[in-house]
């Protein structure tokens, strides 16, 4: 074992039931708790210097404040694209002929992106979690990741799609 590898696994199960009791508070959701804590520990592995650490408590809380804010942030952005296209498919019968032309090519183009941009394991993730309304826990054990890994997969479609679908609408010229 190396003296890096020995230093996390000492960090690690030094303060990761700690970090976790303190997550579950904070969240309510011992469940979200763990995935928190998993994600926290995954981003101090990419620390240059972790021994560097001073205070590992303080540390920890922020780094798992930042981990918070980033789910949160694709949590919302994931349910606004989510809310918009519910909101086209419930007034689909009062729409023009215009407006509908206007969805089938969003809708065509949405499939072209999650076929043809998206890596394999990402649009596995998005198809079986949105089209056919699987668990977190059914995709990984179907794609053999982790909770985390798809909830990352179907963040990264999410993210694609905004980035892609609003730089196609800012691309056509205005009337």
């Amino acid at each position: 074992m190396t003296q890096l590898t020995t230093f996390w696994s000492v960090f690690y199960h030094s303060h990761q039931g700690w970090l976790r009791g303190w997550l579950s508070k904070k969240t309510g959701c011992r469940h979200l708790a763990d995935d928190l804590t998993h994600d926290t520990f995954l981003k101090l592995l990419t620390l240059a210097e972790p021994e560097a650490i001073r205070n590992p408590r303080a540390y920890l809380m922020v780094t798992a404040n930042h981990v918070m804010i980033d789910q949160f942030r694709k949590r919302k952005l994931e349910e606004d694209a989510l809310a918009a296209l519910a909101q086209l498919a419930e007034g689909a019968e009062a729409q023009s002929a215009e407006q509908r032309v206007a969805i089938s090519q969003l809708v065509a183009t949405a499939l072209h992106i999650l076929n043809e941009e998206l890596d394999e394991k990402v649009q596995r993730a998005f198809i079986m979690a949105r089209v056919e309304g699987h668990s977190y826990r059914d995709i990984a054990v179907t794609l053999g990741v982790s909770e985390s890994s798809v909830k990352q997969y179907l963040a990264k479609a999410m993210v694609h799609f905004h980035t892609r679908i609003f730089s196609l609408e800012s691309d056509e010229p205005e009337s």
